[in-house]
């Protein structure tokens, strides 16, 4: 880029600049308004708090007091923000001179600046960069002109990787602090936005810059440790280290769909690894395998166990216990005593007891007692 175009650039970086001071001034009208409606709104239930109480209407009164609660949590947030636009509101803009004194800067740093007419995008390319054997490669950071006057509603650059190296699990993270193009800042966002807003553009882009070179493993997209992501030793699906299943009886990493959750310990196994139930089919774990009927010798999981037995065994032991003693059989009625009678009567039977099936002949005295029934 020739001196030519340095001038070009720092005069419309410039004038983004006093467009941006604008906006953040009518923005800050707008909040302002905002404002003044939240508080004609809490003047009015005011009033109508005052007349409830006059007529002693204390149900209408807690009304009135539950709407202002609401109406003082929803003045908050346009409050904190016209605080910080307050805060983040520009001294002044620089020259022009000044800016074209930074592009300078920045080349000598950078070793090139290019400006695409396309986008309106000014960039820089760094060096490629790997973060702990990790290699990600160059990165090219483009500061957006036509979003720099809107600084204060949205990001005005983006970073984009020309050697993509993105991590296994996730194809828009191309580096542990870059998802889809955007940079999670973290501490360095004040930092960043007060360098761009002052017309910094050196420390903007060697801030940018040292973001990519750095790693934090408080708040990265995809942790290093997971870059190139763990393959289920099943399916060879690429995971991260959150989203796999270790099993502790063949100590690999499995994926969700290749493992089940034993039925009796609720430990996770994987299926090549994990039994099951013979009484319900359920999966259990080797361990759990051990546990049989003590009496089949069946394979059953802790919820089809009772009294050690499985339900079929346990149903068959419970009829044996449930069967009635057998009775005694009674005395057929030819073992009774034979009777003898005389004169008429039955010789050894009670007096008075009924005659069952002898029949006497009416004037037979002395003779045989007949017996009814076919003879012979």
């Amino acid at each position: 880029m020739n001196d030519k175009q340095m001038a070009r650039m720092a005069h419309q970086i410039q004038q983004a600049l006093l467009q941006l001071r604008k906006n953040r001034y009518l923005e800050f009208v707008r909040q302002v308004n905002l404002l003044a409606g939240k508080f004609q709104e809490l003047l009015r239930e005011s009033r109508k708090l005052g007349i409830s109480l006059s007529r002693d209407w204390l149900a209408a009164t807690e009304h009135c007091c539950k709407g202002i609660y609401r109406q003082l949590s929803d003045v908050m947030f346009p409050v904190g923000h016209l605080q910080g636009l307050l805060d983040r509101r520009s001294k002044e803009t620089p020259q022009v001179a000044a800016v074209f004194a930074e592009i300078k800067a920045l080349e000598a740093e950078f070793g090139e600046v290019e400006f695409n007419d396309e986008d309106n995008c000014l960039s820089v390319i760094t060096e490629p960069i790997t973060l702990e054997d990790v290699y990600l490669g160059p990165f090219r950071i483009a500061l957006c002109l036509d979003h720099l006057g809107e600084l204060h509603r949205q990001t005005a650059y983006f970073v984009t990787a020309l050697e993509p190296h993105p991590a296994a699990t996730d194809e828009a993270v191309t580096h542990p602090h870059i998802s889809n193009e955007a940079v999670r800042e973290g501490d360095g966002g004040p930092a960043i936005r007060a360098a761009l807003e002052a017309g910094r553009l050196c420390d903007f882009f060697t801030l940018i810059r040292s973001i990519l070179q750095t790693y934090n493993p408080d708040s990265p997209y995809v942790s290093l440790a997971d870059w190139y992501g763990v393959p289920c030793y099943d399916c060879g699906y690429v995971m991260d280290s959150d989203s796999s299943y270790y099993c502790s009886f063949c100590e690999n990493s499995f994926c969700e769909e290749c493992t089940v959750i034993c039925a009796s310990c609720t430990e996770t196994v994987c299926k090549s690894c994990a039994g099951t139930c013979e009484i319900c089919e359920q999966s259990i774990c080797p361990t759990c395998t051990r546990v049989r009927c003590s009496q089949c010798e069946s394979i059953c999981c802790q919820s089809c166990l009772e009294d050690g037995l499985c339900p079929d065994c346990k149903e068959e032991r419970d009829n044996h216990e449930e069967e009635p003693e057998e009775k005694e059989d009674k005395k057929p009625e030819s073992s009774r005593p034979a009777e003898a009678t005389a004169g008429g009567r039955v010789v050894g039977r009670e007096p008075g007891a009924a005659d069952s099936g002898v029949a006497l002949q009416s004037d037979g005295l002395g003779q045989t007692p007949v017996l009814p029934g076919p003879v012979g």
